[in-house]
């Protein structure tokens, strides 16, 4: 990973380019859309998140929809996963991960389970 810049290619920026959209699974939520890859949206499988291709399922719409609410502080914002509401989106050893609340810096991650 690096910065992207003014003066970075435009191939980067636009890399490093996501658009809102309405919820796919419930129009008051957000789902992201990358710039240069349309149809593709923000996922998760295993509890970390994964540029993915649109399937058209069920599934899928649930997996791309993220829920902004207040922040725990009650200032600024977080994003729960849709699917599963206790889950927020973190950035944890260079990835982003839907995480509970509490837990050692290691285990904040939603451990293994079932494809979501």
């Amino acid at each position: 990973m690096s910065p992207v810049t003014s003066g970075s290619p435009s191939l980067d920026k636009g890399d490093a380019t996501w658009i809102v959209r309405r919820g796919l699974a419930d129009g008051s939520c957000v789902c992201l859309e990358p710039r240069n890859h349309p149809g593709d949206f923000l996922g998760h499988f295993d509890h970390r998140l994964h540029r993915q291709p649109m399937d058209g399922t069920a599934r899928f719409r649930a997996d791309a929809t993220f829920c902004p609410q207040t922040g725990r502080s009650g200032t600024d914002t977080s994003s729960a996963s849709y699917d599963y509401p206790t889950r927020h989106l973190r950035h944890y050893d260079h990835g982003v991960h839907l995480a509970g609340n509490g837990g050692s810096t290691s285990g904040t991650a939603a451990p293994p389970g079932p494809p979501t």
